[in-house]
């Protein structure tokens, strides 16, 4: 079995959050179970965050949880990219009221363009493409994403 480890799940354990216990846990499982895996894109987004200073540091960060850098197959790559695509044909414009559901619109001081609420990008679906097409399951908090564009795939912790 592989299992696929999302940015947030290692985030939790570099900063100690609410959900170090539950991203410890569910790496002590996937060990048990197989072989634990990053893609390129969640090791450049640890290496975004700042805490590591060298490549050095950041690989001896995985090799410490047994982590594995795994290059994603073209089928995990177009799978990423159909669902983007499905998911930009169904982002809203403008943004809405969580509390009374009114849409506005919203222009940009300097161009005029109508601004939309950032949400999710490319690198989300590379994570959940790799991890339906080339692992079993994911380790991450975005259970509700990766569940709505990727249901087959397993996230962890349940």
């Amino acid at each position: 079995m592989i299992t696929a480890v999302d940015t947030n799940a290692l985030l939790a354990i570099l900063y100690e959050d609410t959900h170090t216990d539950a991203s410890e846990a569910a790496l002590r499982t996937a060990y048990r179970e197989g072989k634990v895996v990053v893609t390129p894109i969640v090791y450049a987004e640890l290496a975004a965050d700042g805490h590591f200073e060298t490549v050095a540091e950041l690989d001896q960060f995985l090799e410490d949880f047994s982590i594995q850098l795994a290059e994603p197959s073209r089928a995990a790559l177009f799978r990423a990219g159909r669902q983007f695509q499905r998911y930009t044909s169904r982002r809203p414009d403008g943004f809405q009221c969580p509390a009374c559901g009114q849409t506005q619109r919203v222009a940009c001081e300097e161009c005029g363009g109508d601004l939309t609420p950032r949400q999710h990008i490319a690198a989300d679906f590379l994570i959940g493409g790799h991890a339906v097409a080339d692992a079993t399951a994911l380790i991450s908090f975005d259970t509700g994403f990766y569940q709505t564009y990727f249901p087959s795939l397993t996230v962890r912790p349940d």
